[in-house]
């Protein structure tokens, strides 16, 4: 028993650590890059906070070098008052743009050609975030 459970431990860890082919990884690269160049523009949609309230959210690209893009990022209604400042990184990464401001952490992902949805995480909290063109 103890055997078998090794073994199958040993072939989880032999598959979730095999290197990706060059190819594979040069495709997916290229993909986010492609999706990155799409990104350039601005965004408008809300953010929630589930039970608490929601408020309106604007995501502008202003550059996009490979797979990292700059802009900024908008958030009107929250409690600290509304919040204009510019991304502190931001990448496409596996088909998803990440970005930070701050300690706030954006995640978005393309849905058709002109809309964006995800989630932002900032001190414990998270809710949804949708953007369209």
């Amino acid at each position: 028993m103890i055997r078998s459970m090794l073994t199958i431990a040993g072939l989880t860890a032999a598959l979730v650590l095999a290197p990706v082919s060059k190819e594979a990884a040069a495709a997916t690269a290229a993909s986010d890059a492609a999706l990155a160049a799409n990104l350039k523009g601005n965004w408008a949609g809300d953010w929630a906070l589930p039970g608490f309230g929601s408020g309106k959210f604007e995501l502008i690209v202003t550059e996009v070098n490979g797979t990292n893009v700059k802009g900024n990022a908008n958030w009107y209604g929250i409690a600290a008052g509304d919040t204009k400042a510019p991304l502190t990184s931001a990448v496409v990464q596996n088909g998803q743009l990440v970005g930070k401001q701050g300690n706030a952490v954006i995640k978005l992902s393309l849905k058709g050609d002109n809309a964006l949805s995800g989630t932002w995480e900032h001190g414990g909290y998270s809710g949804p975030l949708n953007v369209k063109r």
